[in-house]
């Protein structure tokens, strides 16, 4: 792409004992809001802590920025957890978290204030945080994560718990921060329609392996090219018969979910041809419109496959 990559992993593993958590890792991405996705469990709370450097990788590295060292002041970090001080108003957890990152009193109450405008808190920064509702937390959270104006943003969760207007609005939030302030965004998230949304790059884990790092056009696919068939009957054999134009499927218990890629009319019959010869029935044969559920579960479907 010509520019240097927000982060890169090469190689990257984290082991506790015996088990291996992150598993010789290796991706970049690119300035801009990057989705990472993984079920519970694929490894992205331990990725985020290595690149916060608040754990070391086992072996292989991390780079933010081209460089090797970590500049915590780069960097907001929005956790999941509610990490709040009750007592606390917002405007003065904002500010404090500013002067946790090395800003002057003034410019830390100065930048909380701005921040929290952009946010249309209002005049709920003068209340105590004991009393905001959900989304009003996570305006605050965001708040701190931005308080120190860092170049990256890892935001982890950031609409969790929030009703859809509320959502929709801290999407519009990342959009802007993105979009107007030159800001990289990392959205650890399982809501897969909010990456669809925002993000212009995904990082997808599982099981401690990192199954795709492109752009998201790219691992939703070319809907001309890309179609969705549902197989009942013989599912093995009408898979099989596929062979490679066979890029990924998904289990639905009575049928399976089969996703192609073909260039064709004449592929397309043929296809169709093979699957009934092999004793499979098509219950639904469209293109692929480019949605980020059904090649989300393709390639998590795609790597229980390979294990078999």
């Amino acid at each position: 792409m010509g520019e240097i990559p927000v982060i890169q992993c090469r190689n990257l593993s984290r082991r506790f004992g015996s088990k291996t958590v992150l598993n010789n890792v290796s991706f970049e991405v690119y300035p801009g809001i990057i989705g990472l996705l993984g079920p519970n469990g694929a490894g992205k709370s331990t990725l985020i802590k290595l690149i916060l450097g608040l754990d070391i990788p086992s072996s292989g590295g991390i780079t933010l920025f081209g460089k090797t060292k970590v500049e915590l002041g780069k960097i907001g970090f929005m956790p999941e957890a509610k990490a709040i001080i009750p007592s606390m108003k917002g405007f003065e957890f904002v500010a404090f978290a500013g002067e946790l990152e090395g800003l002057k009193r003034k410019d830390a109450l100065r930048r909380s204030h701005e921040i929290l405008d952009c946010l249309s808190m209002g005049e709920a920064r003068f209340r105590k945080l004991g009393e905001y509702s959900t989304g009003m937390i996570q305006k605050v959270k965001l708040a701190q994560a931005l308080v120190h104006d860092p170049e990256l943003l890892i935001l982890d969760e950031p609409t969790a718990g929030l009703d859809p207007p509320a959502r929709n609005q801290m999407l519009d939030y990342l959009s802007y921060f993105a979009r107007q302030q030159g800001k990289s965004i990392v959205l650890s998230t399982h809501l897969l329609g909010d990456v669809q949304s925002v993000c212009d790059q995904v990082v997808v884990l599982n099981f401690g392996n990192c199954l795709a790092s492109c752009s998201l056009e790219t691992l939703v696919g070319n809907k001309e090219n890309r179609y969705l068939i549902e197989i009942a009957g013989n599912q093995i054999d009408s898979i099989s018969a596929l062979g490679n134009l066979c890029i990924g499927t998904q289990d639905m218990g009575g049928f399976t979910k089969v996703f192609i890629q073909c260039e064709s009319t004449a592929e397309i019959n043929h296809i169709a041809s093979q699957v009934l010869s092999a004793g499979g029935v098509i219950k639904k044969f469209i293109p692929l419109e480019g949605n980020l559920d059904d090649a989300f579960f393709a390639l998590l479907d795609k790597q229980r496959m390979e294990k078999i």
